[in-house]
């Protein structure tokens, strides 16, 4: 079997996923081959945009973002073919179209809903005998997944997102609620005791770990200053900083100065994140989907701050709904609920629900991968495409499809006013018939 997977640079999340992906379907001796979408199809301008850019808009002007992803999130899904989101896939079209046919996948898997767009436009006017299958990476469906109804299969973190997905335009029949695929490590059971011994920690100290930095975000140092000055219990401190090199030297600038009941562990970026994790009694954490499975699957409590991007908001309210999360604007409110999970009987019931919550995504996600049929692609047809008019002739679909969905809208607006009128008209013979009476 042959796998081409199409990922996104926008945030590290999406090619976490491509990339977990890959080692688990190369295990089985699939043939997998990676592509940012983006990055090999598209301008630069459309690549700074999807990552830098958006880095940008939630770093410094996030209730700007934050007002536009909730605006995008109210489109009519009639709208599907001419929204905003259209743009950048479809100029990835031509390119993207002559590697299906040259590569000749027998699945195509998506780590971004840009790739489930761009295989819905396709679709439109051109054969793509592959299955297709997309995950969606937050506990939100975002903006724009309308437009990639065209694929097989829908992978979702939850059955509760199966109602969303329908008013959508999905079909349940494309909906596979596998959970978000996040590399099978997390999923690992690790003694904690181990891990802490492992890393040179202390074996028996209430350990919190910090995981903010990189990104948009940066703001592992606040954190621990915060905790460092407020907390006064013991407790050693795990701080991820990723890639946040300014945040990290902030952080071993204040080991001077620390309290004695604070222990410090500073780290830059790692690849042992899940060892950490293990370590860990609890999480203080922004809110990313695939850091949160990543959390869940660890089955970890999770302190998470407010000030977040839309998205995250969303999946903010969605798991502190399930018991999982709590969340902080403030140095008392993160100080108190630290100490409130210091608690083995405060920890345990939010363990308990995790257990039943979580699960092995990634090898749900694969076994469906590797279950799908050899495609099989025409030569014939192949041969006459012109890739040059790949991009135009979709764009022409688009229009076409957009006029056909306004029929369609049109359509149903009539009938169930038809119906409204008849349920109407019913009622009022059903009163006469009871006066009578």
């Amino acid at each position: 079997m042959k796998v081409l997977i199409l990922s996104v640079t926008a945030g590290n999340g999406h090619n976490a996923c491509a990339k977990g992906m890959k080692e688990k379907l190369e295990e089985k001796g699939t043939t997998v081959k990676v592509i940012d979408l983006l990055k090999e199809f598209s301008t630069p301008i459309n690549v700074w945009t999807a990552d830098k850019g958006y880095n940008l808009a939630v770093g410094k002007l996030l209730p700007l973002y934050n007002a536009f992803f909730n605006l995008y999130k109210q489109s009519k899904p009639e709208n599907r073919y001419v929204c905003s989101g259209q743009g950048i896939p479809v100029s990835t079209l031509s390119g993207l179209y002559k590697e299906i046919n040259t590569f000749r996948p027998d699945v195509i898997y998506c780590t971004h809903f840009y790739g489930a767009i761009a295989l819905t436009d396709l679709r439109l006017c051109y054969s793509v005998p592959c299955k297709v299958i997309v995950s969606n990476l937050d506990y939100v469906n975002s903006p724009f997944w309308e437009a990639g109804i065209g694929v097989d299969y829908f992978a979702i973190p939850h059955e509760d997102f199966i109602e969303e997905c329908v008013n959508e335009g999905f079909s349940k029949e494309q909906l596979v609620p596998t959970g978000i695929p996040v590399n099978g490590k997390f999923f690992n059971e690790v003694d904690k005791k181990e891990a802490r011994k492992a890393l040179g920690l202390d074996e028996d100290e209430y350990t919190i770990m910090i995981m903010m930095g990189g990104g948009h975000w940066g703001g592992g140092a606040k954190i621990f200053e915060w905790i460092a000055s407020g907390f006064k219990k013991n407790a050693q401190v795990i701080l991820i900083n990723g890639r946040d090199k300014v945040g990290f030297d902030k952080v071993e600038k204040m080991k001077k100065t620390l309290p004695k009941n604070i222990k410090l562990c500073n780290v830059g970026f790692t690849d042992k994140v899940d060892i950490y994790m293990s370590a860990a009694d609890v999480i203080v954490d922004k809110l990313g989907g695939t850091s949160a499975t990543e959390i869940i699957n660890k089955k970890l409590p999770f302190v998470v701050t407010r000030e977040l991007p839309a998205q995250e908001e969303y999946n903010l309210d969605y798991l502190e709904g399930k018991g999982f999360a709590c969340s902080f604007e403030n140095k008392k409110e993160l100080v108190s609920h630290l100490e409130r999970l210091m608690s083995e009987e405060a920890r345990k019931p939010i363990i308990e629900k995790l257990e039943k919550f979580r699960r092995d995504g990634i090898t749900e996600l694969a076994n469906l991968i590797l279950s799908q049929p050899e495609a099989k692609f025409d030569d014939e047809y192949i041969a006459t495409i012109d890739y040059k008019k790949v991009g135009a002739n979709v764009k022409k679909a688009l229009r076409k499809a957009h006029q056909n969905e306004i029929k369609i809208s049109k359509a149903n607006m009539q009938l169930k006013k038809k119906e409204r009128l008849e349920r109407k008209k019913w009622l009022q013979n059903n009163k006469s018939k009871t006066q009578k009476r």
